[in-house]
């Protein structure tokens, strides 16, 4: 009797299967938060870059992941294929806009009276636009860009355009020449930049911009 008392009691208090499902719908849900903030799209898209740029210049191009940039950025990765097809064409558009940024931030400065001026001005730019972006120096001078043509590519075109620019520095030479002195000069300031992040940015960046612009011109002057 004591058996069928307690075994009644259970059967009781034990909802059925069918009533557990009917329980649980009952119960209100809650949508998860995105933690993405909508924002429109060329926005997201300007967040997404500014986010690559820092995390390729930490990890690096070939250690950087897509899932790591969403996840930076705050987005699904539905979201961030949305802005850019690949990696690749990520990394691509970045070193192309650092460079072009560099590029403006240097013709903006060289607008001085007499040519050494302007050499002098120019290195100012340089050393502070990567004093201000350390990040842009190692996207656009890292060591991953050696195994992909077309960054390489990119970086040429940088390069390229910035010893078009130093052309206007050299004097009345014709333009081959005046080009091979050029890429002297990018070859020189290249060196420095390198030297002076790897080393802690130790010295001020105007100091930096002096001592260039200093050897640079102790070439071009008797050029002119």
């Amino acid at each position: 009797m004591a058996n069928e008392t307690l075994t009644a009691e259970v059967l009781a208090n034990t909802v059925p299967d069918d009533k557990v499902g009917d329980e649980k719908e009952k119960t209100p849900r809650t949508r998860p938060h995105s933690t993405a903030t909508r924002m429109p799209a060329a926005e997201r898209r300007r967040q997404i870059l500014d986010v690559a740029i820092e995390t390729f210049a930490r990890s690096g191009y070939h250690d950087t992941s897509m899932n790591a940039i969403a996840r930076e950025a705050g987005v699904t990765k539905p979201v961030l294929y949305q802005h850019f097809a690949s990696k690749h064409e990520l990394f691509e558009l970045l070193l192309a806009e650092t460079g072009d940024h560099l590029m403006r931030a240097i013709e903006t400065a060289s607008h001085e009276e007499t040519p050494r001026e302007r050499v002098e001005a120019g290195f100012r730019a340089f050393f502070h636009f990567f004093e201000d972006q350390p990040s842009a120096f190692t996207v656009l001078y890292g060591s991953g860009l050696a195994t992909e043509p077309e960054f390489r590519r990119v970086v040429r075109r940088v390069r390229d355009t910035f010893a078009e620019h130093l052309t206007g520095l050299v004097g009345n030479r014709n333009h081959d020449e005046a080009l091979a002195l050029a890429a002297g000069i990018n070859g020189l300031s290249e060196g420095m930049i390198r030297h002076w992040m790897h080393e802690g940015q130790t010295r001020p960046a105007d100091e930096m911009a002096a001592l260039a612009a200093r050897l640079a011109w102790g070439g071009v002057e008797s050029l002119i």
